[in-house]
């Protein structure tokens, strides 16, 4: 799992670009109060967890279901914040992945837990998330919390940057519009934000 895709490359340019864009206003997401509860009868598991923001934003409670904890918590952040953030319904979970740093002067149940996460979009491509822990669990969900906090951030620059543009445009500043320009572009490489930009214009 150490060996970079091709694509983690460029997602690292478009975090890059996320955070120049937005500065202080990248928001933060933390998961507290986090409870698993799964039946093997049903092979079923259900997460109930609150998110909280490191902005203004009001805090949530998530409740999700799915075929294990991963599965479950990821279709409770889509359910709580697909509505708001229309991005997040072109990707699906591809692929999740666990690994054990093991070393030799360390127990084996005390090893570090690295885990990585596969997102895919409508376009069949990957957006790659790391996490890495002493427990498993808290791995698993530092990188669903990562996932979403690029998620969210990245529709939120793509407005941001419609506005500069705009902006840029109005004062007669073609430099500053051509530069906004070329990072909106790099954005929507990844992901559309048609209907993002749609509702934000009503």
């Amino acid at each position: 799992m150490n060996s970079p895709f091709p694509e983690e490359a460029h997602q690292q340019y478009i975090e890059n670009i996320i955070k120049d864009v937005l500065g202080d206003e990248c928001v933060a997401l933390f998961i507290t109060n986090f409870v698993l509860s799964e039946n093997d009868e049903k092979q079923t598991s259900n997460v109930f967890c609150d998110i909280q923001f490191s902005n203004e934003w009001e805090a949530q409670q998530i409740e999700g279901r799915g075929t294990g904890a991963v599965n479950a918590l990821v279709n409770g952040m889509m359910e709580a914040f697909s509505q708001k953030f229309f991005s997040l319904k072109q990707v699906e979970l591809d692929d999740f992945a666990v690994r054990v740093k093991f070393a030799s002067n360390r127990r084996s149940t005390d090893a570090p837990v690295e885990i990585k996460l596969a997102l895919r979009n409508e376009r069949n491509q990957r957006i790659y998330f790391y996490a890495t822990s002493r427990s498993m669990v808290i791995a698993a969900v530092s990188v669903i919390r990562k996932a979403f906090e690029y998620l969210i951030n990245a529709e939120r620059a793509i407005l941001q940057l419609r506005e500069d543009i705009a902006y840029a445009t109005l004062r007669n500043r073609q430099d500053l519009a051509s530069k906004y320009t070329t990072q909106m572009t790099e954005l929507v490489r990844i992901l559309s934000y048609e209907n993002a930009i749609k509702k934000n214009q009503t």
